[in-house]
């Protein structure tokens, strides 16, 4: 992917330069080194090509390089962003993160263990180019675990408070495209990687506008003490969130049943089994038993918890970790 884009770019007589090394669950570290990256070279445009944390690090380092400070100050609230920045180009190399659509970055906050949401209108990116034959190198793992991030932005922006029925026709759309598409996509089919790009920046519209809920609420500090995967972490979550929803949104949840042919958290728990990912948290991170104590003290009932159907507190989501273990 990152060949066919230098060649385009120096064809048009653009002079390029590369920063690499973007770790999955990017670190405020890793954008900082970015920002300061972008300031010895003072550049025109910053593009983030590759998964969700490649587009993230590229959108915060774009809006802080200007500035000499860590994007540290930004997460605390400490400091306000540079009036100019590059334009910025998302270039999603995988399906399931929606980043190339939205205001924030995702970061992992090295010191606090945890992770962040950076979130300003300056990050949405000027330009998207989602080109879903870059998403065909994808293992079917990699292809699995970021088409269940898709899918779980779809769902919880169809049940979100935050929703409306220009969203929610979005996030049925959404979901109905991954349900149709996801093993396809898996196995390699072009079609399958084609309507499953498409499904991702859909979604990603959708939650941007809608909000998320409880599985993004408890994932995120999941994910940042048991050091797991975010998509994976999201398809052991979904069923069980979906489970509790229904009891309040039950007109919601008969339509993704229809949508599936049957009972929704069945038919996602099909595709989990089927994708040969891990249905149960202690298959991403053994020892999380002992850990549930240490998430719970991490996790906010802001944010993404806020928009969730039923109101979250630390009782509901001790009680779905436990489920889901």
């Amino acid at each position: 992917a990152l060949d066919k884009v230098l060649k385009y770019l120096k064809r048009n007589g653009k002079k390029t330069a590369v920063f690499e090394g973007v770790e999955p669950e990017v670190s405020v570290e890793t954008v900082d080194a970015a920002a300061g990256f972008a300031r010895k070279i003072k550049p025109d445009f910053i593009a983030g090509l590759g998964g969700g944390s490649a587009v993230d690090c590229a959108k915060a380092a774009a809006v802080i390089y200007k500035s000499s400070k860590s994007v540290c100050a930004y997460l605390d609230g400490d400091s306000e962003f540079p009036e100019k920045q590059p334009y910025i180009i998302a270039i999603p190399a995988t399906s399931g993160t929606g980043a190339e659509v939205t205001k924030n970055a995702v970061l992992t906050y090295t010191r606090k263990n945890a992770k962040i949401s950076l979130r300003t209108q300056k990050m949405v990116p000027n330009i998207v180019v989602a080109d879903p034959e870059l998403t065909m190198s994808m293992t079917p793992e990699i292809t699995a675990y970021t088409g269940m991030d898709a899918l779980t932005h779809a769902v919880e922006s169809f049940f979100s408070l935050g929703a409306n029925d220009f969203t929610r026709g979005i996030s049925f759309f959404s979901t109905g495209l991954i349900m149709k598409n996801f093993l396809k996509s898996c196995k390699g089919d072009r079609t399958g990687r084609y309507n499953m790009m498409l499904a991702s920046l859909t979604a990603g519209l959708a939650f941007a506008n809608a909000g998320l809920g409880a599985v993004h609420g408890i994932g995120h500090p999941v994910g940042a003490v048991c050091k797991a995967g975010h998509g994976e972490i999201n398809a052991v979550l979904l069923p069980f969130v979906v489970e509790m929803n229904r009891k309040k949104e039950k007109k919601r949840a008969a339509e993704l049943d229809s949508l599936a042919g049957m009972r929704f958290e069945r038919a996602v728990l099909r595709l989990v089994r089927k994708s040969r990912l891990s249905g149960r948290l202690s298959g991403l991170c053994p020892d999380v038993s002992v850990k549930i104590t240490e998430i719970l003290e991490k996790m906010v009932y802001t944010g993404s918890m806020s928009y969730n159907p039923v109101k979250m507190n630390r009782k509901k989501a001790e009680e779905i970790i436990k489920k889901a273990v």
